[in-house]
């Protein structure tokens, strides 16, 4: 008999199921009562099979047994049901390796370490007198005694050591597992001192409602806004959202999850009653947070600011899915193409809220509850919010403007997957710059094909996808494994591009425009995210990226270079490589370019329009030589696209 098999057997679904708070009736030899996975407040719905012992509910279609129910109530995933349900059995799960054994108990060190730092500023933030500039602050942002109570908010004072010498002293922990818990840092002349310090403290809970970090609020105006815990063997910020195990009925009740920037933002919105808004940690919403929010809903909301829906909203402010709480910004922003695939991994919806100009989500709430609810009724679909935000910047009567859109949107619709919502949005893309659906259908179903806009070349198509990227792959591994040949590579990606001003809108001269393949774009992307945020280990942090990533992130990192790069100075060898890889694929978004603009030119019939792209693609074509061949002679005249800009 199988482990599950043994808990099914032990177990009585009935017993369960009241058990966490669902009324349950005898109907016949089954049961009956209201459903707890959709409103259901009229005629009963749910119902409970003793014979099978299963349960259906005949209007949402929620089904299973004992492991789909907890795991849908409490949002765990199947190993934290199966765990759950065990020790509610008594059956004896697999004895663990001496190796697991130790990191079982690493771990349950690290959890105590945060149960009793949590009680020692949540003390000091209600009753000590060194928490008064905790409180003062408190009652400024309107968090009363019962909300302080509710998320056990603390305040960490402005001194180096006072958490140390409590866990240690009072506690009885040692300083290095203070350390491994995130809370304390080693000095580098011996010695430690806190992390947190002067902030307000919020506990991060995790799906199961254990405490596995902090998040700090800076008091004052001297310190990065947000701190939180770093990696420890219990805090992966990329698996968490604030809030989540609190609303997690709410999520379920609404079928909605409302993304929102900070931690009193959510507190807020809890307060007042909506009780399905959460934040992430600082980092881009992942697919492992994906996976958390699909066992509740499918449909998540993303509360943005008129600054993210407005001016950084274009193809520069774009480039990465970023809650900036541990940098300068605190905007967050969405890539149409990392949201378009992560709300397919949702399998669900994701839209888009735009705030009020000024105004984030706990001023509008304080304010004005009702405008918050009408505000999130409005959230558009995330593609539409994209037509209208990735073009704002744009001119789109002019063809410079449209090819520029084009290039823009019609790869992102390219990544739906149902022909019918493909054919919807070819059709807005086509209103809103003013071409054909032939040419928008077009240049999304290349862009399907994974191909330039309307051509391939040759040599791409025949050969394989190892073959093809096998230049791009060797740059991104040496850019992960050398950060300090960085700067010569995007100078060379940049080199003559200042020389030629009609191409500064359509070529950016960056590394992730250089980036063909969609694996290599996203390891880009997440490897920016740990750049000056935390000490990163390669191997490390490949490990911990989405299963779809780790085989080939491992394969960057564990890089064979062949010939060996030189034991002294490896560096300047990597540069030089990395820096020739680049001009190779300066000249692929070269050739790509002018076969999008080619390829709008054959589009437009106005003659103004017509000679733009002309002139674009004459600059095209010089910039082309100026980077294959050395510089055009001073006697020859120059090209002209440069006569025209000098009038």
């Amino acid at each position: 008999m199988s482990v599950t098999d043994d808990i099914k057997q032990r177990l009585d679904l009935v017993d369960l199921i009241t058990g966490s708070g669902v009324a349950l009736r005898k109907a016949g030899r089954n049961w009956s009562g209201f459903c707890p996975f959709h409103p259901n407040t009229r005629t009963p719905a749910f119902y409970v099979f003793t014979d099978t012992q299963s349960y259906y509910c005949f209007g949402c279609h929620a089904a299973g047994d004992a492991f789909n129910f907890v795991m849908q109530r409490q949002g765990l995933d199947f190993a934290g049901a199966l765990e759950q349900l065990a020790g509610r059995t008594g059956v004896q799960l697999q004895p663990h390796t001496p190796e697991q054994a130790t990191e079982d108990s690493r771990q349950a060190t690290i959890r105590q370490i945060n149960e009793d730092a949590a009680v020692y500023w949540s003390h000091i933030l209600r009753k000590a007198q060194r928490g008064e500039a905790g409180r003062l602050y408190a009652a400024s942002r309107s968090l009363d005694e019962a909300t302080i109570e509710q998320w056990q908010i603390g305040y960490a004072a402005d001194e180096w050591s006072n958490l140390l010498v409590y866990l240690t002293d009072r506690k009885g922990h040692t300083p290095e597992e203070i350390e491994a818990a995130g809370l304390i840092i080693h000095r580098e002349g011996g010695g430690y001192y806190d992390r947190f310090r002067n902030r307000l403290i919020f506990p991060i809970r995790n799906a199961k409602g254990i405490i596995v970090g902090f998040g700090g609020r800076a008091i004052g105006d001297d310190h990065a806004k947000y701190l939180n815990t770093p990696e420890t063997a219990l805090f992966h910020k990329g698996s968490l959202l604030f809030g989540f195990y609190e609303g997690r009925e709410a999520i379920r009740e609404e079928d909605a999850v409302v993304v929102v920037e900070g931690y009193l933002d959510v507190i807020t919105a809890h307060k007042f009653g909506f009780r399905n808004v959460v934040a992430p940690m600082g980092t881009a919403l992942t697919l492992d947070q994906a996976g958390l929010i699909k066992k509740l809903t499918r449909t998540v909301i993303l509360a943005l600011d008129a600054d993210a829906a407005g001016e950084n909203a274009t193809t520069k402010g774009l480039d990465a899915l970023q809650n900036t709480l541990d940098t300068a910004s605190n905007t967050p922003l969405i890539t149409p193409r990392g949201g378009i695939r992560w709300e397919q991994n949702l399998e669900g919806t994701l839209k888009i809220a735009t705030l009020p100009p000024g105004q984030d989500p706990d001023d509008v709430i304080q304010h004005d509850p009702h405008s918050w609810r009408q505000l999130i009724a409005r959230a558009e679909p995330l593609l539409d919010y994209h037509l209208h935000a990735s073009t704002g910047d744009l001119d789109l009567t002019s063809g410079k403007g449209r090819a520029i859109a084009v290039d823009r949107l019609a790869p992102i619709i390219a990544l739906l997957k149902h022909d019918t919502e493909r054919a919807h949005y070819v059709q807005k893309l086509a209103g809103l710059v003013g071409l054909s659906e032939a040419v928008i259908g077009a240049a999304v179903e290349s862009a399907r094909r994974g191909r330039a806009k309307l051509m391939v070349i040759p040599s791409e198509q025949e050969s394989s996808p190892e073959a093809k990227y096998a230049r791009e792959d060797e740059l991104v591994s040496l850019l992960l494994r050398f950060p300090t040949i960085r700067p010569g590579v995007e100078a060379a990606l940049k080199g003559e591009l200042a020389r030629f001003p009609p191409l500064q809108e359509i070529i950016r001269g960056d590394i992730r425009e250089a980036l063909q393949r969609t694996e290599n774009r996203w390891i880009w992307d997440l490897w920016n995210e740990q750049v000056g945020i935390d000490q990163v280990v390669l191997e490390e942090w490949a490990t911990s990226l989405a299963p779809a990533l780790r085989k080939h992130a491992l394969t960057l990192v564990q890089w064979h270079d062949t010939p060996p790069l030189p034991v002294y100075g490896p560096h300047f060898r990597a540069a030089e490589i990395a820096e020739a890889i680049a001009l190779e694929l300066r000249k692929t978004v070269v050739q790509q370019r002018q076969q999008q603009i080619k390829a709008m030119y054959e589009s437009v019939e106005e003659p103004a329009e017509q000679h733009e792209l002309l002139v674009q693609l004459m600059a095209l074509n010089d910039y082309k030589n100026a980077i294959t061949t050395p510089r055009q002679s001073s006697y020859f005249p120059e090209p002209l696209w440069r006569r025209e800009s000098l009038g």
